[in-house]
């Protein structure tokens, strides 16, 4: 039993882009996410630099949520995915938010 308490304390505290990143997840970044945030374009924070989040994320992850569903400034509804479900978006946010490794 106590061994399921670690193993679920050690799961949902890991961020799990730290150590693995669904291929799916990635995929929509390539096909999506990354024309704008890959480089900055007009003011979109760029992928993979906490420092660029910082500001967006201390709003809480549901006000970055719905400005990716709804669009925020020059960000169209859904950004370039279309198709994508709130568990998508919550997944980008978190993948682009976090330093990945090199």
């Amino acid at each position: 039993m106590s061994q399921r308490i670690f193993l679920w304390a050690l799961l949902t505290s890991a961020s799990f882009t730290s150590w693995a990143t669904d291929p799916f997840t990635i995929e929509l970044y390539q096909t999506s996410c990354n024309i704008c945030h890959g480089a900055g374009v007009a003011g979109a924070p760029t992928s993979f630099e906490p420092s660029a989040w910082t500001e967006r994320l201390a709003k809480g992850k549901d006000v970055l949520l719905q400005n990716a569903i709804s669009g925020f400034k020059g960000m169209p509804p859904l950004g370039m995915c279309s198709d994508c479900t709130q568990e998508d978006l919550v997944d980008l946010i978190d993948y682009m938010s976090t330093e990945q490794p090199k």
